[in-house]
């Protein structure tokens, strides 16, 4: 289903005010998901965890946050159609915020833990959809591979600052105060994300709001699902999106248990690897842009992943600077295809539904996705081995190739 989308005459400025809100929305909320990682062997210090408890019940609650967080994506983005992005992100900051604080206040009392983690899966669960709209709405066809990639960046960020700001907060003091501080930065950007944030120029300017008031959700997903090229770009970002929280929620611990460094004493080098998503997402796009090929970079990002996966778990060079090289190169790889999957969908779906569209496509990827970290945690807590537990990720990854590469075929084959 394609159809053409004609932007409105666009103020350069402001929409360059737009992307910075929504890179640095994206950037606190993924220093909120990450924060339980950051400080996961001080929870279990806390809780009196053996390794094994840390490999099954940490995994289960840095996962169960994308189970409440797919869930969010479907039933909660069909919001933004109908209600505007302004009001939907603002509550979704302020939720997020609250979200964290209540972990940090109740993270003793593990059911409440996962319970905040829950919430924060519920209140962060429109932030990708919001962004694909605003950004159709403001930027023309040939400048929104550039923007999804920008905003996009505020997630390596957003993870790499995670450590430096916490690892020091927990070392002086404790995680639950870590936590607080998070969720204040939270608090504090919900202001700016009131005032300026705009569905489009139109909008901002005053004029006629446009809303889907009266979508009929269950028909909408039911053509997007009897698409077979909205299925392909599931079927890859699932696999993108399984492989990325395996690898991001277990990044700190990986560290720490194979290699002896403490993050307390030296954050950044939780933070290095992530120079790699960022290259990732903008190599990615120049190659999509200049190849003209999507699928090819997407299976090939796959392809390589898993390569670098396995040869991270079996490196005969060991130390911490051979295990943070290595893992910048499974992020690069691993982040080479995420922004074509947000454009392609900006440039087939009516900008009437494209929160919706987004939605079920984020939904359904980030609900697979919790199979990333708990997978990890269980071949962890049953082999005792972190270099072992990682390689379910590199599994993930090519079982994904293979289904992704299955799917684009039918895709040719219709002419989607």
């Amino acid at each position: 289903m394609r159809y053409g989308l004609n932007t409105p005459a666009l103020s350069s400025r402001y929409r360059w005010v737009i992307l910075l809100l929504l890179f640095v929305t994206v950037m606190i909320a993924f220093m909120g998901r990450l924060s339980t990682s950051v400080a996961l062997g001080a929870i279990g210090d806390d809780l009196v965890w053996s390794q094994a408890d840390t490999g099954f019940l940490g995994g289960i609650l840095m996962g169960i946050f994308l189970v409440s967080y797919g869930f969010s994506n479907i039933v909660l983005s069909p919001n933004i159609d109908r209600y505007g992005s302004k009001i939907m992100l603002f509550g979704s900051m302020v939720g997020c915020s609250m979200a964290v604080f209540l972990g940090g206040y109740y993270g003793h009392i593990y059911s409440l833990f996962l319970a905040s983690r829950l919430l924060l899966g519920v209140a962060q669960g429109i932030l990708f959809p919001l962004a694909a709209k605003v950004i159709a709405g403001w930027y023309p066809v040939e400048d929104r591979g550039r923007a999804n990639a920008i905003f996009m960046i505020g997630a390596p960020v957003g993870v790499a600052l995670a450590p430096i700001l916490m690892g020091p907060i927990i070392h002086a003091f404790s995680w639950n105060i870590s936590f607080y501080v998070v969720a204040a930065m939270g608090f504090v950007l919900a202001v700016p994300i009131f005032l300026f944030i705009e569905d489009t120029p139109m909008d901002r300017e005053g004029g006629s709001v446009s809303r889907n008031r009266d979508i009929d959700i269950k028909e909408a997903f039911k053509r997007l699902m009897a698409d077979p090229e909205f299925r392909l770009i599931v079927v890859g970002f699932t696999t993108v999106n399984t492989v990325y929280w395996g690898t991001t929620l277990w990044l700190p611990t990986y560290l720490e248990q194979t290699t002896g460094i403490s993050l307390g004493d030296t954050p950044y080098m939780a933070a290095i690897p992530y120079l790699g998503c960022i290259l990732g997402l903008v190599t990615g796009s120049w190659a999509s842009h200049k190849t003209g090929k999507p699928s090819n970079v997407i299976m090939f990002s796959l392809l390589t992943t898993s390569i670098m996966v396995v040869i991270l778990a079996f490196s005969p060079v060991s130390g911490v600077w051979m295990a943070v090289l290595l893992l910048t190169l499974v992020f690069f790889f691993g982040q080479l295809s995420p922004p074509l999957f947000f454009t392609k969908l900006q440039n087939t779906i009516d900008t009437k539904e494209l929160g919706s569209a987004t939605g079920l496509m984020n939904g359904i990827a980030n609900t697979v996705g919790v199979m990333g970290p708990v997978s990890v945690g269980v071949v962890v807590a049953l082999s005792g081995s972190y270099e072992i537990g990682i390689l379910a990720i590199s599994v993930i990854a090519l079982i994904g190739l293979l289904g992704y590469r299955k799917m684009w075929a039918i895709c040719n084959e219709q002419s989607c």
